[in-house]
Protein backbone atom coordinates (compact mmCIF):
# COMPACT_ATOMS: atom_id res chain seq x y z
CA UNK A 1 0.00 0.00 0.00
CA UNK A 2 0.99 3.72 -0.98
CA UNK A 3 1.87 5.36 2.13
CA UNK A 4 1.99 9.44 3.55
CA UNK A 5 5.30 10.57 2.97
CA UNK A 6 7.27 13.76 4.20
CA UNK A 7 8.16 14.82 0.57
CA UNK A 8 9.92 18.23 2.02
CA UNK A 9 10.79 19.60 5.25
CA UNK A 10 10.66 23.60 7.11
CA UNK A 11 12.47 24.50 10.10
CA UNK A 12 12.21 27.39 11.41
CA UNK A 13 14.39 26.92 14.85
CA UNK A 14 14.40 29.67 17.80
CA UNK A 15 16.61 32.37 16.83
CA UNK A 16 19.42 33.55 18.56
CA UNK A 17 19.58 38.06 19.10
CA UNK A 18 17.85 40.74 20.45
CA UNK A 19 14.74 40.34 17.52
CA UNK A 20 12.53 37.68 18.05
CA UNK A 21 10.13 36.26 15.50
CA UNK A 22 6.44 35.60 16.10
CA UNK A 23 4.68 32.37 15.56
CA UNK A 24 2.94 33.87 12.29
CA UNK A 25 6.83 34.31 11.29
CA UNK A 26 8.16 31.11 12.05
CA UNK A 27 4.78 29.21 10.41
CA UNK A 28 5.39 31.27 7.13
CA UNK A 29 9.10 31.27 7.34
CA UNK A 30 9.12 27.27 7.58
CA UNK A 31 6.15 27.16 4.86
CA UNK A 32 7.98 28.79 2.73
CA UNK A 33 11.39 27.10 3.02
CA UNK A 34 8.96 23.56 2.65
CA UNK A 35 7.56 25.07 -0.84
CA UNK A 36 11.19 25.91 -2.11
CA UNK A 37 12.54 22.59 -1.34
CA UNK A 38 9.27 20.45 -3.22
CA UNK A 39 8.76 19.29 -6.47
CA UNK A 40 4.86 20.76 -6.23
CA UNK A 41 4.03 23.75 -6.66
CA UNK A 42 1.85 25.84 -4.19
CA UNK A 43 -1.47 25.67 -6.43
CA UNK A 44 -0.92 21.81 -5.82
CA UNK A 45 -1.69 22.16 -1.87
CA UNK A 46 -5.23 20.67 -1.20
CA UNK A 47 -4.97 20.78 2.79
CA UNK A 48 -3.17 23.02 5.06
CA UNK A 49 -3.26 22.24 8.57
CA UNK A 50 -2.11 24.46 11.38
CA UNK A 51 -1.37 22.83 14.75
CA UNK A 52 0.14 25.53 16.58
CA UNK A 53 -0.80 26.37 20.29
CA UNK A 54 0.87 29.82 21.50
CA UNK A 55 0.21 32.69 18.94
CA UNK A 56 1.01 35.85 18.26
CA UNK A 57 -1.75 38.19 20.51
CA UNK A 58 -3.04 34.92 21.87
CA UNK A 59 -5.25 34.74 18.37
CA UNK A 60 -8.25 32.14 19.16
CA UNK A 61 -10.51 33.12 15.99
CA UNK A 62 -10.35 32.72 12.81
CA UNK A 63 -7.86 29.52 11.88
CA UNK A 64 -4.48 30.76 12.06
CA UNK A 65 -4.22 27.90 8.94
CA UNK A 66 -5.87 30.87 7.12
CA UNK A 67 -3.58 33.50 7.86
CA UNK A 68 -0.59 31.31 7.43
CA UNK A 69 -2.58 29.90 3.49
CA UNK A 70 -3.04 33.42 2.99
CA UNK A 71 0.46 34.19 3.26
CA UNK A 72 2.04 31.48 1.35
CA UNK A 73 -0.36 32.52 -1.56
CA UNK A 74 -1.69 29.00 -1.48
CA UNK A 75 -4.51 29.40 -3.58
CA UNK A 76 -5.86 32.25 -1.95
CA UNK A 77 -7.57 33.32 -5.26
CA UNK A 78 -10.48 30.56 -6.92
CA UNK A 79 -8.77 29.43 -10.31
CA UNK A 80 -10.40 26.02 -10.54
CA UNK A 81 -8.39 24.73 -7.75
CA UNK A 82 -9.41 25.66 -3.92
CA UNK A 83 -7.49 24.29 -0.68
CA UNK A 84 -9.61 23.75 2.74
CA UNK A 85 -6.96 25.43 5.87
CA UNK A 86 -7.93 24.96 9.61
CA UNK A 87 -6.70 24.97 13.07
CA UNK A 88 -5.94 21.38 15.12
CA UNK A 89 -4.82 21.77 18.41
CA UNK A 90 -3.65 19.02 20.79
CA UNK A 91 -0.88 20.92 22.46
CA UNK A 92 2.67 18.79 22.04
CA UNK A 93 1.03 15.95 20.06
CA UNK A 94 -0.65 18.18 17.19
CA UNK A 95 1.44 18.10 14.76
CA UNK A 96 1.68 14.38 14.96
CA UNK A 97 -2.41 14.31 15.09
CA UNK A 98 -2.35 16.70 11.79
CA UNK A 99 0.00 14.36 10.11
CA UNK A 100 -2.30 11.46 11.19
CA UNK A 101 -5.23 13.68 9.78
CA UNK A 102 -3.65 14.03 5.98
CA UNK A 103 -2.47 10.44 6.13
CA UNK A 104 -6.09 9.10 6.81
CA UNK A 105 -7.36 11.69 3.81
CA UNK A 106 -4.75 10.31 1.76
CA UNK A 107 -5.70 7.18 2.53
CA UNK A 108 -9.06 7.70 1.30
CA UNK A 109 -8.70 9.32 -1.91
CA UNK A 110 -9.82 12.28 -0.45
CA UNK A 111 -6.65 14.52 -1.22
CA UNK A 112 -2.99 13.79 -2.98
CA UNK A 113 -0.91 16.80 -1.37
CA UNK A 114 -1.16 18.55 2.06
CA UNK A 115 0.75 20.81 4.08
CA UNK A 116 1.52 20.71 8.02
CA UNK A 117 2.69 23.84 9.97
CA UNK A 118 3.06 24.34 13.91
CA UNK A 119 4.87 27.12 15.23
CA UNK A 120 4.83 28.52 19.24
CA UNK A 121 5.25 31.98 20.35
CA UNK A 122 4.36 34.07 23.68
CA UNK A 123 4.06 37.75 22.64
CA UNK A 124 3.73 38.86 26.40
CA UNK A 125 5.99 41.79 27.44
CA UNK A 126 6.28 40.21 30.82
CA UNK A 127 6.17 36.33 29.92
CA UNK A 128 5.25 34.17 33.05
CA UNK A 129 8.29 32.36 34.05
CA UNK A 130 6.72 29.31 33.84
CA UNK A 131 6.33 29.60 30.45
CA UNK A 132 9.72 27.50 28.66
CA UNK A 133 8.84 27.41 24.92
CA UNK A 134 10.85 29.33 22.67
CA UNK A 135 9.33 30.98 19.77
CA UNK A 136 10.09 28.22 16.52
CA UNK A 137 8.07 26.67 13.77
CA UNK A 138 8.41 23.78 11.62
CA UNK A 139 6.50 22.52 8.26
CA UNK A 140 6.20 18.93 6.08
CA UNK A 141 4.81 18.82 2.47
CA UNK A 142 3.24 15.16 2.58
CA UNK A 143 2.02 13.28 -0.70
CA UNK A 144 1.67 9.78 -1.23
CA UNK A 145 4.97 7.91 -1.66
CA UNK A 146 6.15 6.82 -5.19
CA UNK A 147 7.63 4.10 -3.62
CA UNK A 148 6.12 1.30 -1.50
CA UNK A 149 6.29 1.29 2.40
CA UNK A 150 8.30 4.39 2.46
CA UNK A 151 6.20 6.92 4.27
CA UNK A 152 4.23 6.70 7.87
CA UNK A 153 3.27 3.59 8.93
CA UNK A 154 0.86 3.26 12.05
CA UNK A 155 -0.45 5.88 14.47
CA UNK A 156 -0.84 5.14 18.49
CA UNK A 157 -2.29 8.23 21.00
CA UNK A 158 -2.69 7.59 24.10
CA UNK A 159 -4.59 10.21 26.77
CA UNK A 160 -4.53 9.24 30.66
CA UNK A 161 -6.66 12.72 32.19
CA UNK A 162 -6.29 11.18 35.53
CA UNK A 163 -2.92 13.01 35.07
CA UNK A 164 -4.26 16.57 33.39
CA UNK A 165 -3.57 18.43 35.79
CA UNK A 166 -0.30 18.25 35.55
CA UNK A 167 0.12 20.27 32.69
CA UNK A 168 -2.16 23.25 32.42
CA UNK A 169 -2.12 27.27 30.79
CA UNK A 170 -4.56 29.63 31.08
CA UNK A 171 -4.88 33.13 29.28
CA UNK A 172 -5.92 36.06 32.02
CA UNK A 173 -7.55 39.02 30.67
CA UNK A 174 -6.45 40.95 34.00
CA UNK A 175 -4.24 42.30 31.84
CA UNK A 176 -4.61 44.34 28.22
CA UNK A 177 -4.14 41.22 25.80
CA UNK A 178 -4.17 38.85 27.54
CA UNK A 179 -1.45 36.82 29.58
CA UNK A 180 -0.22 33.38 29.49
CA UNK A 181 0.19 31.68 32.38
CA UNK A 182 1.53 27.59 32.85
CA UNK A 183 1.94 25.22 35.61
CA UNK A 184 3.38 22.16 34.40
CA UNK A 185 4.63 19.82 37.70
CA UNK A 186 7.69 18.98 35.70
CA UNK A 187 9.24 15.84 37.69
CA UNK A 188 5.77 14.20 37.80
CA UNK A 189 4.54 15.46 34.36
CA UNK A 190 7.68 13.20 33.22
CA UNK A 191 6.74 10.44 34.67
CA UNK A 192 3.45 10.14 33.62
CA UNK A 193 4.91 10.85 30.03
CA UNK A 194 7.51 7.99 30.03
CA UNK A 195 4.79 5.41 31.87
CA UNK A 196 2.32 6.35 29.07
CA UNK A 197 4.92 5.94 26.43
CA UNK A 198 5.67 2.58 27.62
CA UNK A 199 2.14 1.29 26.45
CA UNK A 200 2.12 3.25 23.45
CA UNK A 201 5.53 1.93 21.89
CA UNK A 202 4.53 -1.72 23.05
CA UNK A 203 1.11 -0.96 21.18
CA UNK A 204 2.68 0.61 17.81
CA UNK A 205 5.40 -1.86 18.02
CA UNK A 206 2.26 -4.97 17.91
CA UNK A 207 0.40 -3.28 15.36
CA UNK A 208 3.18 -2.82 13.28
CA UNK A 209 4.59 -6.49 14.21
CA UNK A 210 8.20 -5.29 14.94
CA UNK A 211 10.71 -6.00 16.91
CA UNK A 212 13.00 -3.73 18.78
CA UNK A 213 15.67 -4.09 16.34
CA UNK A 214 14.00 -3.38 13.47
CA UNK A 215 13.72 0.56 14.54
CA UNK A 216 16.95 2.39 13.67
CA UNK A 217 16.45 5.58 15.57
CA UNK A 218 13.93 6.81 17.91
CA UNK A 219 12.79 10.05 17.65
CA UNK A 220 11.48 12.48 20.61
CA UNK A 221 10.37 15.70 21.21
CA UNK A 222 12.93 17.23 22.97
CA UNK A 223 11.72 17.63 26.72
CA UNK A 224 14.93 17.55 28.13
CA UNK A 225 18.50 15.90 28.68
CA UNK A 226 17.45 13.85 31.29
CA UNK A 227 13.86 12.40 29.53
CA UNK A 228 15.69 11.77 26.68
CA UNK A 229 18.03 9.26 28.86
CA UNK A 230 15.30 7.52 31.16
CA UNK A 231 12.98 7.68 27.65
CA UNK A 232 15.40 4.59 26.42
CA UNK A 233 15.48 2.74 29.49
CA UNK A 234 11.12 3.17 29.75
CA UNK A 235 10.47 1.84 26.17
CA UNK A 236 13.27 -0.58 26.03
CA UNK A 237 15.52 1.18 23.08
CA UNK A 238 19.59 1.59 24.23
CA UNK A 239 20.28 5.25 24.58
CA UNK A 240 22.38 5.23 21.52
CA UNK A 241 19.51 4.80 19.65
CA UNK A 242 17.68 7.80 21.28
CA UNK A 243 17.93 11.09 19.24
CA UNK A 244 18.42 13.84 21.90
CA UNK A 245 17.37 17.40 20.31
CA UNK A 246 18.10 19.01 23.70
CA UNK A 247 21.00 19.60 23.39
CA UNK A 248 21.45 21.49 20.65
CA UNK A 249 17.74 23.80 21.82
CA UNK A 250 14.88 23.71 24.68
CA UNK A 251 11.87 21.64 23.76
CA UNK A 252 9.73 23.39 21.34
CA UNK A 253 6.46 21.92 22.32
CA UNK A 254 4.32 21.46 19.41
CA UNK A 255 6.95 21.26 16.40
CA UNK A 256 9.78 19.62 18.71
CA UNK A 257 9.43 16.31 17.64
CA UNK A 258 9.40 17.26 13.42
CA UNK A 259 12.65 19.64 14.15
CA UNK A 260 14.20 16.48 16.19
CA UNK A 261 13.07 14.76 12.84
CA UNK A 262 14.76 17.23 10.41
CA UNK A 263 17.69 17.81 12.79
CA UNK A 264 18.74 13.76 12.41
CA UNK A 265 17.62 13.53 8.50
CA UNK A 266 20.34 16.89 7.94
CA UNK A 267 23.05 15.04 10.18
CA UNK A 268 22.53 12.24 8.55
CA UNK A 269 21.95 9.73 11.46
CA UNK A 270 18.75 8.02 9.47
CA UNK A 271 20.19 6.34 5.96
CA UNK A 272 18.45 5.39 2.94
CA UNK A 273 15.63 2.75 3.91
CA UNK A 274 16.28 3.14 7.85
CA UNK A 275 12.94 3.45 9.96
CA UNK A 276 12.30 5.89 12.98
CA UNK A 277 9.76 5.58 15.77
CA UNK A 278 8.45 8.75 16.35
CA UNK A 279 7.48 10.40 19.89
CA UNK A 280 5.14 13.20 20.92
CA UNK A 281 3.74 14.11 24.48
CA UNK A 282 1.50 16.72 25.01
CA UNK A 283 -0.65 17.80 27.95
CA UNK A 284 -4.37 16.07 28.54
CA UNK A 285 -1.82 14.25 29.16
CA UNK A 286 -1.24 12.60 25.91
CA UNK A 287 1.65 10.77 24.04
CA UNK A 288 1.37 9.66 20.70
CA UNK A 289 3.79 7.41 18.32
CA UNK A 290 4.38 6.41 14.91
CA UNK A 291 6.54 4.92 12.63
CA UNK A 292 8.74 6.22 9.70
CA UNK A 293 10.32 4.56 7.02
CA UNK A 294 12.64 5.95 4.50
Amino acid sequence: MRRCRIESFGSSPPRKGFFKWGSMKHAVHAGQLCLDGSRHSRADVELLVNSGVHRDGHVCEPAVAAYIQHALDINVEFQGRRTLSFDLQNGGCGMLNAVHVVSALMASGEIRVGMVVSSEANSDRRPDPGYPYPASGAALLLDISPVPDRGFGHFVFRTRDEHAGLYTSVISLGEKKGRLFMRRRVDELEDAWLSCATEVVEELLDREGLRREAIDLVVPAGISSGFARRLGAATGFPGDKVADLSCRFPDTMSASTFLALHDAVSRGRIAPGGRVLLLAFGSGITVGAATYSF
